[in-house]
């Protein structure tokens, strides 16, 4: 139990180091509040905000939610590759002197979520109102859904950023990995074009394939691309609670894995480094 409190009382200590260093650095500040309404922008931009109920044959309700997935994943893949390399060797004398590696990885990902949820709100609430979203409501609200959706697509990136950032030492090495990340949200997310063989097993560790799954669902997708006979709908696109909810869950196990893992880079490390 004394363990356990003092796991919890490192971890509060640490989620408020983060945010004061968050606060202090005006700039990072500035990147974390204007990210969001700066994507709501590119999708003004560029969508259609009648793609899912105009008899134009084209297949913008297929890209208007593939931006909003993608973005999503990118935003959080930025926010997060330098969060442990970027204080790696701080990270590592306080572990010396007791600091759980645990609670540093959890107060990272802790900052992250909270910032995620006001990014996520930001960009749903823009995106609903630029495009007009078919209501289905699986389970909530469709933009309830959407919000769910677009902050756990932030969250899975993020604590697959702070994956990057424990295997790495620094910055400059964590970006070229985190460039492969994002093209790999864009190859196999099978929203361009369809994944199929030894693709498709890459594709389950996609977050942006999980996201566009559970917003073809939310958005009833597959009704549009069938048609419009555009030979790109899915069946993770049916308007079906089960998909929702699979594309949600595996969302969240990539989070857990990928903070797990984290973890246990970080310690391997730090096992290295005394040795």
């Amino acid at each position: 139990m004394q363990q356990i409190n003092r796991f919890f009382r490192q971890l509060w200590v640490l989620t408020g180091r983060n945010f004061q260093l968050i606060w202090n650095n005006k700039l990072v500040l500035a990147s974390l509040i204007l990210q969001a309404p700066l994507m709501v922008g590119v999708i003004f931009l560029v969508g259609d905000p009648d793609c899912f109920t105009s008899n134009l044959i084209d297949v913008g309700s297929r890209t208007v939610l593939f931006i909003l997935a993608a973005v999503a994943s990118f935003m959080g893949l930025l926010n997060s590759y330098r969060e442990i390399c970027k204080e790696r060797e701080i990270i590592f004398r306080e572990a010396s002197v007791g600091i759980s590696l645990g609670a540093t990885v959890l107060a990272k990902a802790v900052t992250l979520f909270l910032v995620a949820a006001v990014q996520a709100a930001i960009l749903t609430f823009g995106f609903v109102r630029v495009i007009h979203v078919p209501k289905n409501d699986l389970l909530f609200d469709t933009d309830w859904e959407i919000y769910l959706t677009v902050l756990l697509i932030l969250v899975a990136s993020a604590a697959m950023g702070l994956l990057v950032s424990a295997s790495f030492k620094s910055s400059e090495s964590a970006i070229l990995f985190v460039l492969v990340l994002i093209i790999a949200q864009v190859v196999f997310s099978g929203a361009l074009f369809p994944v199929s063989g030894a693709m498709t097993a890459i594709g389950y560790l996609v977050v942006c394939r999980w996201g566009m799954g559970a917003l073809g669902a939310s958005t009833d997708l597959n009704s549009r691309l069938v048609w419009l006979n555009v030979g790109l709908d899915s069946p993770m696109y049916d308007a079906a609670v089960p998909n929702l909810v699979h594309s949600w869950q595996m969302l969240g196990l990539l989070t857990v894995v990928c903070l797990v893992a984290a973890w246990l880079v970080l310690k391997a490390g730090f096992a290295r480094r005394k040795g």
